[in-house]
């Protein structure tokens, strides 16, 4: 019994042993692999934290924005600036989003350079014949319509009509009418009756003595 139990003790030592230098072996596997991936990482020629994607990379200007190309002069003279002239290297803005958009040189907008599928296009989408002036067209449209619902507004909030202002009659004015009418033969009712001007008046004192 005692040889049997021995051997059986001796077996489970092994067993134990066995389990933990695979254990052993797989800590030191995982680490290794971790140090293998960081080397990989900084051998790149930048650090771990912009290969993850944590640095900020500024853009290059000039790759953004772009030039016109330098041409040589038919000579060496100098010639005369135009003060307030374009480049003649410089396009427009319409022309270069046009070759961006559509894919064709500048310049070649007309008619005669378009292709056979971009001339149908353009005639079933009832481009060819299009008005210049579609833009004041919606302007005026949008204009009419923004008036017509201010209107609306204005008669659903303000639905009584606006009162007119009390007149104040120019009492000088009115005598003087009055003189002259009688002076001519003519009723003391011929004529307009003045209104009196607030606004060219001298004031609290003019308003009070006359």
């Amino acid at each position: 019994m005692t040889g049997k139990t021995n051997m059986v003790m001796r077996i489970s030592t092994t067993q134990r042993s066995g389990t933990t230098g695979r254990r052993r072996g797989r800590m030191v596997a995982t680490c290794a692999m971790a140090i293998g991936a960081a080397l990989g990482l900084s051998a790149c020629g930048s650090s771990l934290s912009e290969s993850l994607g944590y640095g900020k990379e500024s853009p290059d200007e000039f790759a953004i924005v772009t030039k016109a190309p330098l041409v040589i002069p038919p000579d060496y003279s100098l010639r005369p600036p135009r003060p307030g002239a374009p480049s003649p290297r410089e396009t427009s803005p319409h022309a270069v989003a046009q070759q961006a958009l559509l894919g064709s040189s500048i310049g070649a907008g007309n008619a005669d350079s378009r292709t056979a599928g971009e001339q149908t296009l353009l005639a079933n989408a009832g481009a060819i014949g299009a008005d210049s002036s579609i833009r004041e067209l919606i302007d005026d449209e949008t204009r009419a319509l923004k008036h017509k619902d201010e209107k609306f507004l204005d008669d659903v909030l303000f639905w009584q009509k606006p009162q007119e202002p009390n007149r104040v009659v120019n009492a000088g004015a009115e005598a003087q009418r009055i003189r002259e009418n009688q002076a001519q033969g003519r009723p003391v009712t011929e004529g307009e009756t003045p209104d009196r001007d607030d606004s060219e008046g001298g004031g609290l004192i003019d308003y009070l003595f006359n």
